[in-house]
């Protein structure tokens, strides 16, 4: 199957790429969280183990699990790879003509297998205190003790990148804060075994100027991939990503128009695929709040672009050329209910095959009504994960499913 198959979201995940919540977290700071990009400040220990049921359920399914940090260890373990990480992360991550070369010397003193967490956990003036030449930065005071910023969004592995047929793509991060984590997925496609070392075909990438995140993309089919825009991606990026998808061999790019929100923030917190015919979703798609676009082929790199009044359902019928879809509604459809588990991801899941998902344990009603309806859930704790506004698709990035049949 090569190193990258993903053709459909419920396809039996064999291969998944994870990030276990770590020091990133315990430099969230309570005075300084919107610049983060967070809203509260977990348990980092509790998410930590709370991540370990998470991949436990995954290994116990078949799953290789995968975790980036162990995967980027490996690799610059190779010191021309090391040294060009560190140049590369000093170019975009750090701003300063004297602070450049005081990161510069202190990551080279940063052992292979601690590289990760040193540009993860944010660096402060503490780790610059024994560089040969201080930095203006640490002599003027402030109240903020980071000269670079940690990433504790970094769990989300889906944002960052993900894989669409045979191929991947390293997301262009519409929030600056985290752009520099692509950085890690730009040295693992490059390098990395499991990435074939740079021969996995490349569908899209950081620099292409427009914004795209994984969470927005849902592999419906080996031929058809459904695109939310809206606050993290935009319209021009999902142009640009259809028409390379169409030379690949897709015939169809649905595009959803999210409302611009936090709340709306990727279209997998409003939708994922769970069995061939069923789709958990927030009531907006079940009752087609929003709008929809269909792109097809056009010739010569052209692309035809059709607003369709149809039902998501019917949508989504056609898509998959099936007769009927069905949706479990979020909460049931319960204005106080859904309202309360879609903060808490309720539709937020990741299927390790057809009808066989996980889920936050936290939302009692929806994954009641998961069950009723003949799909499996393997709930999650998610009391201090869900803290950082993602669910189990969000912390994962699937880059082997069987294809479906």
């Amino acid at each position: 199957m090569g190193h990258i198959n993903v053709k459909s979201e419920i396809g039996r995940l064999q291969r998944v790429m994870l990030h276990r919540p770590g020091v990133e977290l315990a430099n969230l700071m309570p005075d300084f969280l919107e610049r983060m990009l967070a809203e509260d400040t977990p348990d980092v220990e509790m998410a930590g183990r709370e991540h370990d049921v998470f991949a436990g359920i995954l290994r116990d399914a078949g799953v290789d699990v995968v975790y980036i940090e162990k995967e980027f260890a490996e690799i610059v373990r190779d010191e021309d790879v090391r040294r060009s990480f560190i140049e590369d992360f000093v170019d975009i991550g750090v701003k300063g003509d004297s602070l450049k070369p005081a990161v510069r010397e202190y990551l080279l003193s940063v052992p292979a297998e601690g590289l990760f967490d040193a540009v993860a956990k944010g660096i402060t003036r503490d780790d610059l205190r024994n560089v040969s030449v201080k930095p203006i930065q640490c002599v003027v005071t402030s109240d903020y003790p980071f000269l670079t910023d940690p990433l504790p969004n970094i769990y989300f592995t889906r944002d960052i990148s993900f894989s669409i047929g045979t191929g991947i793509a390293i997301s262009a991060m519409s929030m600056p804060a985290r752009m520099r984590e692509t950085l890690f997925i730009r040295y693992l496609h490059r390098y990395s075994e499991k990435f074939g070392k740079g021969s996995v075909d490349l569908l899209y990438d950081y620099n292409c100027g427009c914004p795209i995140e994984g969470g927005d993309v849902l592999s419906l089919s080996d031929k058809c991939v459904a695109i939310g825009c809206g606050e993290r991606t935009s319209v021009a990026a999902v142009e640009k990503l259809a028409k390379t998808l169409f030379t690949r061999g897709y015939e169809k790019v649905l595009l959803f128009k999210n409302p611009e929100s936090r709340t709306y923030m990727h279209l997998d917190v409003l939708m994922t695929h769970v069995d061939y015919d069923k789709f958990l979703a927030h009531p907006c798609m079940a009752h087609k709040w929003f709008d929809v676009y269909e792109l097809t082929p056009a010739g010569h790199g052209e692309i035809n672009v059709v607003r369709t009044t149809d039902g998501v359902d019917r949508i989504l019928e056609r898509a998959l050329h099936l007769d009927h879809v069905s949706f479990i509604e979020m909460g049931g459809g319960d204005d106080i209910v859904y309202k309360r588990e879609h903060w808490n991801m309720g539709s937020n899941s990741l299927a390790i095959a057809p009808g066989n998902i996980i889920t936050y344990d936290r939302n009692h009603v929806t994954n009641e009504l998961l069950d009723k309806a003949g799909v499996h859930v393997n709930p999650i704790p998610g009391g201090e994960l869900s803290r950082g506004r993602g669910g189990p698709r969000c912390m994962s990035m699937p880059m082997l499913r069987e294809d479906i049949r």
